[in-house]
């Protein structure tokens, strides 16, 4: 007789956590990670044009400022659209269409006529980012075996922070040279790694499980896990769900935690993406020459793809919970210190420990931690809702620090700002974050819903 389908589904995702990282995991896994490089490389393209945008369009700051949080409007729609979409349709095809998306806009950028035509193809460009953000992170947690899921989750979030410190160090080269809109043309490259994704990734087992889909599920975790046989004990499916609502992350069991994750998210995105727009031209505004304050903003950037690679190991050994917690902070307060000191080399050490701490341990962990914390019905609404609030940051902190640097403040009020938000998103991490640390993505839901006793945590698991 053959098995029910809830058997059937508790040893497919079982062969599935517990697999080994196989060769065919690894072509998956290389795919989706030049997607998301990709995706950072384009959103960070602001901070490098930006000098040179301005200077073509005779722009003052609040209007730099408003074409800075345009990209972040646009990613805010994306990421709060694309989550629902892919709970819905799946994470494979959404996932190829969002980084043709972007590539394609990035190419209408090149020959925008207008500074408000500018604006428009960055916003347009800024759904498709958005959305890819939304989409490859569930698409990672639910296919690589659970005790990998942090490691490999935060180690997609440091390729995407690559692309900050790429992006400088290629302007550097190429701006002075062929001017701002050879960036674009460059960042026109994804829409061949879109291509290749639609026609060789797998579709998510657990998607398809959802779906009633076992036979197609069957073939992917064959592929996947050869020779792996199922545990002797395993959560199995979760219970059915509305798929990709909205009030799965606010009802009862989620509420606190939904708004958690949503307010480290405003405050992660107000960080990344304010500094990431404003700090080379508040760098030359200090009399650092413009090629330096590239390169400086490359380095003190790229502290933050370290943090991010050394994330995954943390929180697998010391939980997600402290790690958001104490990064936060830590970088809130080596904003502060920055803020006192023109200094060159105390400029770009405590820049780099700010980011460390900032967009790399808790910025990644933040983002691992939204991608596992919802039922995969709603996993992927989750993270883009989490991913939109990010953009929600990245939308207000831009204009803010404009209007500041309009008003020519100090340029220690600059720095305050990134100081306090940090804080503030830390003590939230400390208080309302549930710890994930040694489960399966079933077992975070059956806990959650008070349906399992929580486990026992293993410094092996994720």
């Amino acid at each position: 007789m053959p098995p029910s389908p809830a058997t059937a589904s508790r040893s497919l995702l079982g062969r599935l956590d517990e697999s080994e990282f196989t060769a065919r995991h690894l072509r998956i896994y290389v795919t989706v990670l030049i997607g998301h490089f990709l995706c950072g490389f384009v959103i960070n393209l602001t901070g490098v044009i930006l000098p040179g945008v301005i200077k073509t369009f005779h722009l003052t700051s609040e209007a730099a400022g408003a074409f800075s949080s345009a990209l972040f409007a646009g990613m805010l729609v994306g990421a709060a659209v694309a989550g629902t979409v892919s709970d819905r349709f799946g994470r494979k095809v959404p996932l190829a269409i969002t980084v043709m998306v972007y590539a394609v806009f990035s190419l209408a950028a090149v020959f925008a006529p207008s500074f408000g035509a500018l604006v428009t193809f960055r916003a347009l460009q800024g759904i498709g980012l958005g959305a890819e953000i939304a989409v490859v992170l569930p698409y990672i947690a639910e296919f690589v075996p659970s005790r990998h899921r942090g490691p490999l989750v935060t180690a997609a979030t440091a390729a995407w922070l690559i692309g900050l410190p790429t992006a400088a160090a290629v302007g550097t080269a190429v701006v002075p040279a062929f001017g701002w809109r050879a960036m674009f043309v460059i960042a026109t490259v994804p829409v061949v790694v879109g291509v290749f994704m639609l026609a060789t990734l797998p579709e998510s087992v657990r998607y398809l499980l959802r779906r009633g889909r076992t036979q197609a599920a069957e073939v992917v975790v064959g592929a996947l896990c050869r020779g792996t046989t199922a545990p002797a004990q395993h959560a199995g499916p979760e219970p059915l769900a509305e798929t990709g609502t909205l009030r799965t992350l606010v009802a009862r069991n989620y509420v606190r935690y939904t708004i958690a994750i949503w307010f480290m998210e405003v405050c992660a995105g107000a960080f990344l993406y304010g500094l990431s727009s404003w700090l080379p031209s508040v760098l030359e505004k200090q009399g650092v020459d413009l090629l330096k304050s590239f390169g400086y903003t490359a380095i003190i950037t790229a502290a933050g793809v370290v943090g991010a690679l050394l994330a995954g190991q943390l929180i697998n050994r010391i939980g997600r919970r402290v790690v958001l917690g104490g990064a936060f902070v830590l970088s809130g307060l080596f904003c502060l210190a920055w803020g006192t000191t023109a200094a060159t080399a105390a400029v770009v050490i405590l820049g780099s420990l700010a980011t460390f701490f900032g967009s790399g341990l808790a910025g990644s962990t933040l983002f691992a931690y939204a991608s596992e914390l919802y039922p995969t019905a709603s996993r992927a609404t989750g993270l883009g809702w989490a991913a939109a609030w990010q953009k929600v940051g990245g939308l207000i902190m831009p204009v803010l620090v404009g209007f500041v640097l309009a008003l020519h403040a100090s340029q220690f009020l600059f720095f305050l700002l990134f100081g306090v938000i940090s804080i503030l998103a830390g003590i939230a991490a400390l208080v309302a974050t549930f710890e994930t640390r040694g489960r399966t993505v079933e077992q975070i839901t059956r806990e959650i819903a008070g349906e399992e006793a929580p486990s026992a945590l293993t410094p092996a698991s994720s």
